[in-house]
């Protein structure tokens, strides 16, 4: 017997207990004495006198008792049979991507005796900076050093003056 089967017990000898002394108090009959004992007993919580416990068939091996102790051990085997699944599937999905991984064949070079009869041309170029932008770039600098040297006076308006007379003659020499 388990705890369910327990509390079934319970609620059916409580049920009887009352069933009987509501029977007494309306009938007015010798029971009545019978009957407040056993709400002594209900409101007490106590029995002095055990009851004999109905005799209740065994339970068969498709009865809601057995598949109630059944149903925790179903779940672990689903659970178990589902992690098992799942490992199984990551352990060959794994290996085919290594396969593919492998299987690519590299690109292979076959050496050949043969020298092509084309011509190459090299091209280089060359570049070249126009001497006003030579120019241009140290004024510049000549500039940024007098602003971080913190000289605000004519000196920087002449440096300023002369970089950008030469900045529009760099763009135009390198203007095509």
């Amino acid at each position: 017997m388990n705890f369910y089967d327990d509390l079934r017990a319970a609620e059916t000898a409580l049920d009887h207990r009352l069933y009987a002394a509501g029977n007494a108090l309306r009938e007015g009959s010798a029971t009545q004495v019978d009957a407040t004992s056993a709400l002594r007993v209900i409101l007490l919580h106590t029995d002095p006198v055990p009851e004999e416990p109905e005799q209740q068939p065994a339970p068969s091996p498709s009865s809601p008792a057995t598949s109630l102790l059944r149903r925790p051990q179903r779940r672990l085997v689903l659970a178990v049979n589902l992690l098992l699944v799942l490992v199984l599937a990551l352990g060959v999905g794994f290996l085919i991507g290594v396969q593919r991984g492998q299987g690519a064949p590299a690109p292979t070079v076959q050496a050949s005796t043969a020298v092509p009869s084309s011509t190459v041309i090299v091209t280089r170029t060359v570049t070249s900076v126009p001497q006003q932008c030579v120019e241009t770039a140290e004024l510049a600098d000549e500039v940024i050093a007098k602003l971080n040297r913190n000289v605000r006076d004519k000196r920087l308006f002449l440096a300023l003056r002369d970089y950008t007379i030469a900045s529009q003659a760099c763009r135009r020499q390198a203007s095509p």
